[in-house]
């Protein structure tokens, strides 16, 4: 059996320990052109369950040259969370979920990866696994800060008299600075105001990050009472 990458292995045999053989594995020995895992008790109950790919040159892929199986070991049943069942391989079970919804909820998590695999995991485990579902897909908080600038000059771009201002901070590491807030206004809510009453309304929300920042708007009612945003702030 061969594989496209030693990823795509180790993929491949997680899974298969995962839902299938439903045992636990250690890995004995991992280089760039091998990997060798064992059952996790092959040293408790004498289990001879192995296995072992190696890159193939000529073939440009990874085979499995050996191996050992199935499981001889009882540990027929892992009543709780699966030790081979790591962040990684939720997160990527999870990621048309987070495509489809980016709001989807923890609470859906624990519960989707029992239907899926079999185990239970922690909250802390689905947090984390969730995490890594969204940054996959809509990257990082630090990868989006530094689009900010790019965006902000694109949006002006295309919305011609749209203010933008920064307030960055500097940092102990000379050339870098970190985004303390930016501020954005789009020129036909900067036009139409002059139309609107003279009462502006600041409302805002937290961003769950670990940079503790706020979302903040500020609208007015123009004559017909509809609710017109004026500016928009992120500090």
């Amino acid at each position: 059996m061969v594989f496209k990458s030693k990823d795509h292995l180790k993929a491949s045999v997680q899974d298969f320990s995962v839902r299938f053989a439903r045992r636990e594995y250690r890995v004995v020995e991992s280089k760039p052109k091998l990997w060798k895992v064992a059952c996790k008790y092959d040293q408790q109950t004498g289990c001879s369950w192995m296995l072992r790919g190696i890159f193939q040159p000529n073939m440009g892929l990874f085979k499995i040259t050996k191996y050992a199986g199935p499981h001889t070991c009882l540990m027929n049943e892992i009543s709780v969370e699966h030790g081979n069942l790591g962040k990684s391989m939720i997160a990527t079970h999870l990621l048309g979920m987070v495509r489809q919804d980016p709001a989807y909820d923890i609470k859906f998590v624990q519960q989707n990866v029992k239907d899926r695999f079999g185990f239970e995991i922690s909250y802390h485990k689905a947090w984390q696994s969730l995490k890594a579902a969204r940054e996959q897909v809509y990257g990082t908080w630090e990868s989006s800060v530094k689009k900010l600038p790019r965006f902000m000059a694109f949006l002006q771009k295309l919305n011609p008299g749209t203010v933008v201002e920064w307030l960055n901070l500097e940092t102990d590491r000379p050339g870098v600075q970190m985004l303390h807030y930016v501020f954005w206004a789009f020129r036909p809510c900067i036009e139409g105001f002059r139309s609107c009453r003279n009462v502006i309304s600041v409302d805002g929300t937290h961003l769950y990050t670990k940079y503790k920042h706020k979302l903040l708007v500020a609208v007015t009612l123009d004559a017909n009472q509809q609710v017109l945003p004026l500016a928009f702030a992120l500090g």
